[in-house]
């Protein structure tokens, strides 16, 4: 039996973190782009655009290609996304059985709307797990970089932000992550372990089957 936490509450990202939407969203954006005329990789992709706002996203977009996003750019995007996802999204590696394992109460808290939480935990069979622990951007006036969502969350479970400890797969979430004066482990499975500790993520780790233990305190290799 694990021994008892020191933390009070986990608190997860959805994309990357809990599913495994990244590789789907990185390589339909990729393909909108380069068809738009941007010329770029899906790695570029990954790092500019993973971990904000889908608001600060289309920003980032029209910047890129120095030109207004198409009218039929957002509801093109939309379907091509959640066609993919409904053929292919698969939850993380091991998060069900890591889930099982957790003895603090946890939750998600995504930049991407409601929604899309629920379509993406729906379409993994994950959606009961963290019914009524949801949390977006959408619920704050900021969301990842700033803290305003993390620190939302510490309010409605009644804990203090340093008694939460995130896992995060971006670097815009562990930025947020530590605004809020959390502690923040990065998940760097999909991600580079460089930009996740550059960010000032405490530590990284790649399995999520290390999550359990580190959750107690106990140190993985």
């Amino acid at each position: 039996m694990l021994p008892r936490s020191p933390f009070e509450l986990l608190i997860l990202d959805c994309d990357g973190v809990v599913v495994d939407s990244e590789p789907i969203t990185i390589r339909v954006l990729t393909e909108m782009l380069n068809g738009l005329g941007a010329s770029i990789e899906a790695e570029e992709v990954a790092q500019k655009f993973t971990g904000h706002t889908f608001a600060h996203t289309l920003e980032l977009v029209a910047e890129l290609l120095r030109a207004p996003l198409p009218q039929d750019f957002v509801p093109n995007y939309h379907d091509r996304t959640f066609a993919a996802m409904e053929a292919e999204l698969k939850p993380v590696r091991g998060i069900e059985t890591v889930l099982d394992q957790i003895t603090i109460p946890y939750c998600v808290a995504s930049n991407g709307p409601h929604v899309k939480m629920r379509k993406t935990l729906g379409i993994t069979s994950l959606l009961s797990r963290f019914e009524g622990r949801m949390f977006s951007s959408a619920d704050v006036p900021r969301g990842k970089p700033f803290p305003d969502l993390f620190l939302f969350v510490a309010r409605h479970f009644a804990v203090q932000p340093s008694a939460c400890l995130v896992v995060e797969d971006s670097a815009s979430g562990v930025t947020a992550a530590l605004a809020a004066g959390m502690r923040v482990y990065g998940f760097a499975e999909s991600t580079p372990e460089s930009r996740l500790l550059a960010a000032g993520a405490h530590r990284v780790f790649r399995q999520m089957s290390d999550l359990p233990s580190l959750v107690t305190g106990i140190q993985c290799n």
